[in-house]
């Protein structure tokens, strides 16, 4: 499947500025908007080895594959989680191995972050385990709806961005938890690049130098950055650069949630369409080629 090929051939004029001229209008889009019929709420987003993008929906305790043909075309598949938690909120998850994966939780009551294990069994998502993450071990409050936000994994390492941020002198970060044999081995400070946005979703894929690249979405109203940065081989803080700037794009429009790389090499990003009510539909955005840099 060469999404890379699909993109090129698309025309459709997605992805652009709200009353941008003719030369606006003339330029390759930024991205292509897919529908996904889906519960509303999507959060998360993960590819595993065979091409195949996995998302949670946030309160409907469903996990979806969804596959895109050369069309661009979504053929989705729902599996139930059993024996899931009131008030926890599903909001990222990664693809830890063949059929397992770790999913990135937050509470409707304060101080609740935690990493759910689980696997696939059949027709059903099953919970296998529980690795806690608590104010003291991420160094800040965990006010509610406020936890592990973005999720992504790579050989032995589970990375997790904790929505909630903190400030030293002037300057916002956010918690980025890395997990390893089931531990938080260490915390990072990612610094943030606006005055209000947070952390909504991580990617990460080994580098051909060994090193793990990170996207990262930092998202608030009229903030939507995706940011970029390479993983520290230890203990440090990280400053990310800028891969993209979505806020002249979507104006607040979307509320992107999820973020992963194709198997071309290509980004996709899914939306939250659930706040206070349900807006529009469930999306996946499909980015041009050279879009993300």
């Amino acid at each position: 499947m060469s999404w890379l090929r699909a993109l090129l051939v698309l025309t459709v004029a997605c992805g652009q500025p709200a009353g941008a001229g003719e030369r606006e209008r003339a330029r390759p889009p930024v991205f292509r908007e897919i529908e996904l019929a889906t519960a509303a709420g999507l959060s998360g987003l993960a590819r595993d080895n065979d091409g195949a993008l996995w998302s949670v929906s946030e309160r409907a305790g469903l996990i979806y594959r969804i596959v895109l043909d050369r069309k661009l075309r979504p053929t989705i598949q729902a599996f139930p989680i059993e024996q899931l938690a009131e008030k926890i909120d599903l909001e990222g998850i990664a693809v830890i191995g063949d059929g397992k994966f770790a999913l990135g939780t937050e509470g409707r009551i304060d101080g609740a972050a935690n990493v759910l294990l689980a696997e696939r069994r059949g027709a059903a998502i099953i919970i296998t385990g529980v690795i806690a993450l608590s104010e003291q071990v991420l160094g800040l409050k965990l006010p509610m709806n406020a936890g592990a936000e973005g999720m992504c994994g790579v050989g032995d390492k589970l990375l997790v961005g904790i929505e909630a941020t903190g400030e030293d002198a002037g300057r916002r970060w956010a918690p980025l938890a890395v997990i390893e044999d089931g531990k938080v081995a260490r915390v990072h400070r990612l610094w943030l690049m606006t005055a209000t946005g947070k952390l909504s979703a991580l990617d990460c894929r080994r580098a051909r130098d060994g090193t793990i690249e990170v996207l990262a979405i930092e998202r608030h109203f009229e903030h939507t950055k995706i940011l970029r940065f390479t993983l520290p081989a230890g203990p440090g803080d990280i400053t990310p650069i800028e891969a993209l700037d979505l806020g002249p794009i979507l104006k607040s429009r979307l509320n992107l949630e999820g973020i992963a790389w194709t198997e071309d090499g290509n980004v996709v990003a899914v939306t939250d369409n659930q706040w206070k009510k349900i807006s529009g539909p469930s999306l996946l955005l499909v980015f041009a080629p050279g879009a993300v840099r």
